[in-house]
């Protein structure tokens, strides 16, 4: 599930951007993953003959991104479990090297943002640090770090 999957609240998303302290909501791309995951089991179900499996406010959801603003501090506002994936720079992950610092320097070339954009997503990516359940910075760490949280929350 992509952002790009709900263009309308991905265009309200932005429009309200400019206008916060970073505080933005972002639960929406995730409810909309919970309802196309449902949508989707429902008409797997029907083609088999069986019952759906429902997705519901008790399982168990983790979430893996490279964003702290976006990945993290949205996942985080669902309830969802959180791995952040600051992966050692030889990998060359851009996230933080736009957005920890807010300069321009760090921008890559076909970078639009402004720099109240920047500052913005700076208060964004701070505020969701304490949001972060595991980190890795070695995709190789990924079953760890999941089996982690399943054992911290069973």
């Amino acid at each position: 599930m992509s952002w790009e999957d709900d263009q309308g609240a991905r265009t309200n998303f932005f429009k309200e951007l400019g206008s916060v302290e970073g505080s933005v909501e972002l639960s929406w791309i995730y409810q909309a993953a919970v309802d196309k995951a449902n949508a989707l089991a429902k008409e797997n179900a029907k083609m088999h003959g069986v019952e759906p499996k429902v997705i519901g406010k008790d399982a168990l959801w983790i979430h893996v991104g490279d964003d702290l603003a976006y990945d993290v501090g949205g996942a985080s506002q669902c309830g969802a479990k959180t791995i952040y994936a600051e992966l050692d720079k030889r990998y060359g992950q851009t996230s933080r090297l736009r957005f920890d610092d807010a300069n321009h320097e760090n921008q890559p070339s076909w970078s639009t943002n402004t720099q109240k954009e920047l500052m913005t997503r700076k208060v964004m990516n701070e505020a969701a640090r304490s949001l972060v359940d595991k980190k890795i910075k070695f995709m190789t760490r990924l079953p760890e770090a999941v089996n982690d949280i399943m054992e911290e929350t069973n």
